[in-house]
């Protein structure tokens, strides 16, 4: 056997245990990742890499943490109360985020509003609402959220809408 061909096929099974090694397993899970008290930063870092995320943007989501920053992260997990519990014994707290279920008619009922006025107070399309409705199509995640938005709090959308909201000076 020559020198060549046996490093070659070092090399190949040296990029097929890669390979492997970067498989995710579970689940992917979206999760709001803040600031506790970072015990062991490394160890965040590779449990982070261990759950799909490369190695640098590990690195950088830790950094971000460091600096009392909320990250949003997307991981592979097979348990995820296992995963936040993980973290948080490292020092990180970690929330799931997940969308609303909305109840459009139910919204709309509480606001005393018709399908044509909340169509108009919330800027979006009558046929759409209609169709929501009526389950012939399913919000986007946009609308969604934004459905969320308006459940949880009209009055703060009706300010940004109408350009009442004032933010603070950073």
């Amino acid at each position: 056997m020559s020198t060549k061909s046996s490093f070659r096929e070092a090399l190949e099974q040296r990029g097929e245990a890669k390979e492997k090694s970067r498989e995710r397993s579970g689940f992917p899970v979206r999760l709001m990742l803040e600031l506790d008290d970072i015990k062991q930063p490394v160890t965040v870092a590779r449990l982070l890499a261990k759950r799909g995320m490369t190695l640098r943007k590990a690195h950088e989501t830790v950094s971000r943490l460091a600096d009392r920053r909320g990250v949003a992260v997307e991981l592979h997990v097979d348990n995820v109360g296992k995963l936040t519990a993980e973290l948080s014994a490292l020092g990180v707290k970690a929330y799931a985020i997940e969308l609303p279920e909305i109840d459009l008619r139910r919204i709309r009922d509480r606001l005393g509003l018709s399908q044509a006025e909340f169509a108009t107070r919330f800027c979006l399309e009558l046929d759409s609402i209609q169709n929501w409705e009526q389950g012939r199509y399913r919000p986007d995640l946009a609308a969604q959220v934004l459905l969320g938005l308006i459940e949880a709090n009209p009055e703060f959308v009706d300010s940004v809408l109408t350009k009442r909201f004032h933010r603070e000076p950073r």
